[in-house]
């Protein structure tokens, strides 16, 4: 089965279970997480664990929504 790819900070969130989730996830608080939504990257910080969490849900997003750049394919 093919991962669900998302594309946003919001999709992200929403798709691992809403601003209370996410915030439970990473020990922050709320407010930090609403900003989040509203921004259009995540702290690198917490790349790993979302990155799990979406995969434990069949999920997906690029690290681009993180901040960080992918490696350049030599052709």
């Amino acid at each position: 089965m093919a991962e669900e790819t998302l594309h946003t900070t919001g999709d992200v969130i929403d798709a691992l279970g809403g601003t209370s989730v996410v915030a439970g996830i990473m020990n922050c608080s709320l407010s930090v997480v609403s900003n989040w939504k509203k921004a259009a990257t995540f702290p690198s910080r917490s790349y790993v664990r979302l990155s799990e969490e979406l995969v434990a849900r069949g999920k997906t997003a690029p690290a681009s929504l993180w901040g960080m750049k992918q490696p350049e394919v030599a052709s």
